[in-house]
C-alpha cells in the first residue's frame, strides 16, 4: 500500500526542484507589428521567428528555442513568432522565407538565419541581438 505521506513529500520535492530550476527565458509571443516595431525602434534586442507548423525546419528551430536552458542573457530579448501562412504581408515586408530567425539590436537588423536547424546556428543568431 502506498503511504500518503510518501506521495505528498515526493510531490512537494518535485515542486521545489522545478521551482528552483532556471526558467526558460524564451517566451515567443505572436507577432503584432505595432508592438514588435516599437520594441525594435527602442533599440531593445528583439528576435523574430518566421514559422509554419508544417515546416520541418521551423519545427526544429522551435524545438531548439524551447529546449535552450534558462540563460539570463536571453531574458533581455523580446521574442516574436510570425505565422507564415497567416501573416503573408509581414513575411513579404521581412523579405524572407519560412524557417527564418531575425535578430535586431540597436534598432536595426544585425543577423538573419534561414533554414538552419542546429543549436549552434540558433544560439549564434540569438547572441547577435545581445
Amino acid at each position: 500500500m502506498i503511504d500518503r505521506r510518501l506521495v505528498l513529500s515526493s510531490a512537494v520535492a518535485s515542486l521545489i526542484v522545478f521551482a528552483a530550476a532556471p526558467s526558460l527565458a524564451l517566451d515567443l509571443q505572436p507577432y503584432e507589428a505595432m508592438t514588435a516595431q516599437k520594441l525594435i525602434k527602442s533599440g531593445k534586442p528583439v528576435i523574430v521567428h518566421v514559422y509554419a507548423p508544417w515546416c520541418l525546419q521551423c519545427r526544429a528551430q522551435a524545438s531548439i528555442l524551447k529546449s535552450l536552458p534558462g540563460n539570463p542573457d536571453f531574458s533581455k530579448i523580446s521574442f516574436f513568432r510570425v505565422a507564415y501562412d497567416d501573416q503573408k504581408e509581414v513575411v513579404s515586408a521581412l523579405n524572407c522565407p519560412r524557417s527564418t530567425i531575425i535578430a535586431y539590436k540597436g534598432g536595426k537588423e544585425v543577423a538573419r538565419m534561414s533554414w538552419g536547424t542546429s543549436e549552434e546556428d540558433v544560439v549564434r543568431t540569438l547572441k547577435a541581438a545581445l
